[in-house]
């Protein structure tokens, strides 16, 4: 299996879900675009193409790029890299995009459940949470309006919320695992672990046989724990403001 076709073709999928469901998404013949309609998610641009600096030009002509993230990724990420940076863009997040065979996961989850959003107000309850645990914005209009399609979770002990996380199986059957945090009231108790192996085992039902995420730096080392390996780097950029 090509991991990195196998993680990216995910999160594009995600991206667009969202955008077509929440908000806008435009396919140009070297770009994709996936506007939020409010909040601040997915509000990305992405190249299915090689990158290059006219078409940068032409995407700053066309769009407002203050509220887009621009992730890269591949082997000629440092080129991409030093040719953002020249048009003033600046990197805003490194994370490791990261895969496991599902038949290795563990089983059994000891204090977290997980409660399935399907309303106007677990949607309300999981952006509020989200945005705790992130610092930024998927909006509970957003959260309905794909909730169909994108399945997204609460995860709680003892009745109280501890975090967040969604699972998204695309149509390749690629389970992606994407948004899950603790609030900062509930980080070090183990909840994060609990959560991963909820949504492991929930792919894991629907017959799916690989799971893909992206980690930051500091939380890999819970996703080695679990026995996820480490694929390729992705680097998300934004436009330095004027």
């Amino acid at each position: 299996m090509d991991l990195i076709k196998a993680n990216t073709n995910n999160l594009a999928a995600l991206w667009k879900t969202g955008g077509r469901l929440a908000g806008q998404y435009i396919e140009e013949p070297s770009y994709r675009l996936s506007i939020s309609g409010s909040g601040e998610w997915p509000n990305k641009l992405w190249f299915t193409k090689p990158m290059d600096m006219q078409a940068i030009m032409d995407i700053q002509l066309q769009w407002n790029m203050d509220k887009l993230s621009l992730p890269v990724w591949g082997d000629d990420l440092h080129r991409q890299e030093l040719m953002l940076k020249a048009y003033g863009f600046e990197e805003k997040l490194t994370q490791v995009a990261m895969s496991m065979n599902l038949k290795d996961a563990p089983d059994h989850a000891e204090r977290v459940i997980i409660q399935k959003v399907t309303s106007k107000p677990l949607a309300e309850i999981w952006s509020q949470l989200f945005q705790e645990a992130f610092g930024y914005e998927i909006s509970a209009d957003t959260v309905s309006r794909t909730m169909n399609s994108i399945e997204y979770f609460i995860g709680k002990h003892d009745g109280v919320p501890v975090g967040t996380a969604v699972l998204f199986v695309d149509p390749n059957g690629i389970a992606g695992i994407h948004s899950m945090g603790i609030i900062p009231s509930q980080r070090r108790k183990g909840y994060a672990e609990e959560l991963l192996i909820h949504m492991m085992n929930i792919a894991r039902i629907k017959g799916v046989t690989n799971a893909t995420l992206q980690a930051s730096d500091m939380g890999k080392g819970l996703y080695f724990k679990i026995g996820f390996q480490q694929d390729f780097i992705i680097k998300t950029f934004i436009k330095h403001k004027n």
